[in-house]
């Protein structure tokens, strides 16, 4: 499997007294290994506002990322998990930690600071969470917002990702931003935790005339576990919401249906979700592919959503 999503070096960013090597959250060495993970993403998600923790206060966007990044390779070193240097690695038998980002407000509108992000090997970008930044802005239920297009800088930044090789995330940018994304990125870009706007109607799922501009484009779409994004009815900060195996199916066939095979992937926001969770870890996908396989799905579609698409989005990078 390759996970396109967590949030777990944030987590241990915030807490301190925990680690990857074994912990109480949803990712460590030992699950990862035991759930037969080939890449995991790692987000350095940088929270701004209500979400900065109260010891973090008055260190800048970027200070926060510098420390996240940090962290990062501190837990590399004390697990022993390599990096994917190359795509084509990751079917060695190993765990591979691949570096991504999250709010693009991090780069505190220097576009040239993405390439110290490169030179990080940071292989995707997020544009926006759920605030306006210097780049753009967020999925928003506000009609006026939802509309809004990326900046100036955030078409910088886009057309500056292409040039670095790395991908764009579009998980948490408007559907503006959506399609100025579209519009300025010549190959692949990722939607790397969104679920299906036709299935449950929250704006940080995809509609299917999304779905199928990624799927056009070689892009995918990365399953989120959240409860709020698979069934109707839940906050998205409800800590009793469930996160249902038969609503992850009901996603998976949607866009299956809407948008093909190529688009399937998955991201599954560990650690950044609450609620009580079916799958609570990577150890427990089989759970998913068997229900998927009770439902007819073939093992070749399964198999390009569970890698060989992100692998392929991967590969396309590469230069």
């Amino acid at each position: 499997m390759i996970d396109l999503h967590s949030d777990t070096i944030y987590q241990i960013w915030r807490r301190g007294e925990i680690n990857l090597l074994s912990n109480d959250l949803s990712i460590d060495r030992k699950r990862l290994e035991d759930g037969g993970v080939m890449g995991q993403c790692f987000a350095l998600f940088v929270p701004m506002y209500t979400h900065l923790p109260e010891e973090h206060r008055g260190k800048s966007p970027w200070m926060i990322l510098e420390e996240l990044h940090d962290v990062f390779l501190r837990e590399l070193e004390r697990t022993g998990i390599p990096r994917m240097e190359k795509a084509d690695n990751l079917e060695d038998g190993t765990v591979h930690a691949i570096l991504t980002t999250e709010e693009g407000a991090a780069i505190e509108g220097d576009i040239s600071r993405l390439a110290v992000l490169a030179s990080w090997q940071v292989k995707i970008f997020g544009l926006t969470w759920n605030w306006e930044n210097e780049l753009g802005y967020p999925k928003s239920e506000d009609p006026e917002v939802m509309s809004k297009g990326l900046k100036e800088k955030g078409i910088e930044a886009v057309e500056e990702c292409a040039r670095l090789g790395i991908l764009v995330d579009v998980s948490h940018l408007s559907d503006g931003g959506f399609y100025d994304v579209a519009r300025h990125v010549k190959g692949p870009f990722v939607a790397t935790h969104s679920n299906c706007r036709s299935v449950t109607g929250v704006s940080r799922n995809l509609t299917d005339d999304m779905l199928r501009t990624l799927a056009d484009c070689g892009g995918v779409a990365g399953l989120n576990l959240c409860p709020s994004f698979l069934s109707e009815g839940t906050a998205a900060s409800d800590e009793n919401g469930v996160s249902r195996i038969s609503d992850m199916v009901r996603h998976i066939e949607h866009a299956y249906r809407t948008a093909g095979e190529e688009v399937l992937a998955i991201g599954t926001d560990f650690d950044g979700i609450s609620g009580h969770l079916e799958i609570p870890s990577p150890d427990k996908f089989h759970l998913l592919r068997e229900a998927l396989e009770k439902r007819g799905m073939k093992p070749s579609v399964l198999d390009k959503m569970w890698y060989k698409n992100a692998k392929r989005v991967f590969l396309s990078q590469e230069v």
